[in-house]
């Protein structure tokens, strides 16, 4: 029974999470935090590879944050793509000083720009970086990588 209310309680947190203004509701903005001893003005670009697409309709809204209040909240950057008939799915985001950072993404499937719910559960496919499997809503701790160079990760997406 315990194991039961925990795992209620924590799918309310990713709601609370996802129900935040949407990805495709926020501005883009190209500001990010510096992390540790580099070159001064260094730049890097990070490509997202989104894999395990099972639905292909709508659109993915990819957002980067680089501290929990952007990973949860606006994103620094995002981007919105068509999903493809086949395939993975590429995001770039450029302009990116060495940092922390963590990535989270949902598929728009009927349009209306934001994370749809059945009951507590997510109706729409998302995913977060560093994350295959839920076992509740990831804080930017869990997500986050450290980006020092040009980086290529992967986002699994994951439908409930």
């Amino acid at each position: 029974m315990k194991t039961i209310i925990t795992t209620v309680i924590i799918f309310a947190l990713l709601i609370v999470n996802l129900a935040k203004p949407c990805l495709g509701q926020q501005s883009t903005t190209a500001t990010s935090t510096s992390v540790g001893a580099t070159s001064v003005g260094a730049t890097y670009s990070l490509t997202v590879v989104i894999h395990n697409v099972n639905t292909r309709s709508g659109k993915l809204y990819v957002g980067l944050g680089n501290s929990k209040e952007s990973f949860t909240g606006q994103s620094i950057q995002q981007k919105t793509i068509d999903v493809p008939a086949s395939g993975e799915i590429t995001a770039v985001f450029e302009g990116l000083t060495p940092g922390k950072y963590a990535v989270r993404l949902f598929q728009d499937l009927n349009g209306n720009q934001k994370m749809d719910f059945s009951g507590q559960m997510p109706a729409e496919p998302f995913g977060f970086s560093n994350v295959a499997m839920m076992m509740g809503p990831p804080d930017f701790d869990q997500s986050s990588f450290d980006l020092t160079e040009n980086k290529s990760i992967r986002v699994r997406v994951i439908e409930m």
